[in-house]
């Protein structure tokens, strides 16, 4: 019945890039892992959700364990948050459920996935694996919220997101899926400056855009946050600089010091990563012609796009992680995978003392400023018209089920996954009409039905 729900509300997770909940939790799992970590600086949604949603989401967490048949259920947060997890002891103190809290330090990448159950664990999940592979499941805090109105019969049609950054009044807020970054900027009364640019996510792993842009981006499922700031060479260098001038750079400045390695997350839990050698396999060969079924090529597949190595790491201001992006779709092109292994993994000695502190990330990305906002306000927002993505997950976009004239409520389904695919249905997020349809969005303007 639950898996039933979960699915019928289109729930995908709230933490990454939005796997269809309901294909994870179709398994046995010794371990459910509850990522409360709130990796990525300055996004504060999740915090929001532990302290006033608790209750909701250990009941949720408690019911989803029940399900895969955990033996351990365990929330991992970090030490610090220590207003969040009194509220989650307090939550699990009432329902009296088996769930347990795993007090994580200050580091990025805590809320990686893998890098969490190693955490939890101690376990390494295989390279190009995934946490089922050792027994655990992982899922956002966010996400249960979600699961907990599913129970309630109320599909996935609001987000919770925070804007922050160069805006009047930073804020949590609560908006239909489809709202537009417009209606969301102005919710936060506004831009402090004339010229900006915007982070579509974290500082870290969210997507750099301009001012123009921005006006044409909605909130999808995935949302975790807004940051303004004005306009910073080094952001736009990080997620879109030519990627020819990406390789010339680094054939002929990577000095092979190795430290993109050793502060690799995914290095230092055990996988065969080494970013440093696979800059240097650019200075020998032509690219993309001879990115091929080569070992050193394939360790790009492992790369988790963290962006520690460009951010913190290269003293020479090169882009590994560019470079692993750049090699892995040259490989998926060709249709490589990495091969599995029966290879021993082991974890770095130096791991605990290689972590990058959150506040470092800051410092370089030129965001410290808006270290200390304050961003604990909800505002609920109903915008007048919304364009909804029917593509907003991992997998094959839905496909409309309604017309242009059609009237619809709140959490009518208007997207439906196709029989046996890999997606998640998409429902109306405001009663009103729909008055466009594509096979990308479907808009629906609010009025009396």
């Amino acid at each position: 019945m639950l898996l039933e729900q979960i699915t019928s509300a289109g729930i995908v997770g709230c933490g990454g890039a939005g796997f269809p909940t309901a294909a994870k939790l179709r398994a046995e799992a010794e371990y459910f892992i509850i990522n409360a970590a709130e990796c990525e600086p300055l996004l504060k949604t999740d915090h929001y959700v532990m302290n006033h949603f608790a209750k909701e989401c250990v009941q949720a967490i408690a019911e989803v364990g029940k399900l895969l048949k955990a033996q351990h259920i365990v929330i991992a947060t970090k030490v610090h948050y220590t207003k969040e997890i009194r509220a989650l002891e307090t939550a699990i103190d009432e329902l009296q459920v088996p769930v347990s809290i795993f007090k994580m330090e200050n580091y990025y990448p805590a809320g990686d996935e893998q890098a969490m159950v190693f955490e939890v664990t101690g376990r390494t999940v295989p390279p190009s694996g995934i946490p089922i592979e050792v027994g655990c499941v992982v899922s956002n805090i966010s996400t249960m919220l979600n699961v907990y109105h599913a129970k309630q019969d109320k599909p996935f049609t609001h987000k919770l997101l925070t804007i922050t950054g160069a805006v009047n009044n930073p804020k949590i807020l609560q908006v239909p899926i489809g709202t537009s970054f417009a209606d969301c900027l102005e919710m936060a009364g506004g831009a402090t400056l004339e010229e900006f640019m915007f982070i579509n996510g974290g500082p870290m792993m969210g997507r750099v855009g301009t001012k123009e842009e921005f006006f044409q981006q909605v909130v999808t499922k995935t949302t975790s946050g807004i940051i303004l700031t004005e306009k910073r060479d080094f952001l736009y260098e990080l997620f879109e600089k030519d990627m020819q001038q990406v390789i010339n750079k680094a054939r002929s400045s990577c000095i092979q010091c190795r430290l993109c390695t050793e502060l690799c997350p995914r290095y230092q839990i055990g996988h065969p990563i080494h970013p440093h050698r696979i800059m240097r396999h650019l200075a020998i060969t032509e690219v993309p012609e001879d990115i091929s079924d080569d070992p050193i090529w394939q360790e790009a597949l492992l790369c988790c796009s963290c962006g520690i190595c460009e951010v913190i790491a290269c003293p020479m201001g090169l882009m590994p992680r560019q470079v692993n992006n750049y090699v892995k779709a040259r490989l998926a092109e060709k249709g490589i995978r990495y091969p599995k292994s029966e290879q021993p993994l082991i974890p770095s000695l130096m791991r605990d003392y290689q972590k990058v502190p959150p506040k470092n990330i800051l410092l370089k990305d030129g965001l410290q400023e808006y270290a200390e906002l304050k961003v604990e306000e909800l505002v609920a927002f109903k915008p007048d018209t919304v364009t909804i993505p029917l593509k907003m997950h991992i997998g094959v976009p839905a496909q409309p089920v309604v017309g242009v004239g059609d009237t619809v409520q709140v959490g009518a389904l208007i997207g439906k996954t196709p029989e046996k695919a890999l997606g998640a249905d998409i429902h109306a997020s405001i009663d009103g009409t729909i008055t466009a349809v594509t096979p990308e969005k479907i808009t629906i303007e609010g009025r009396a039905i």
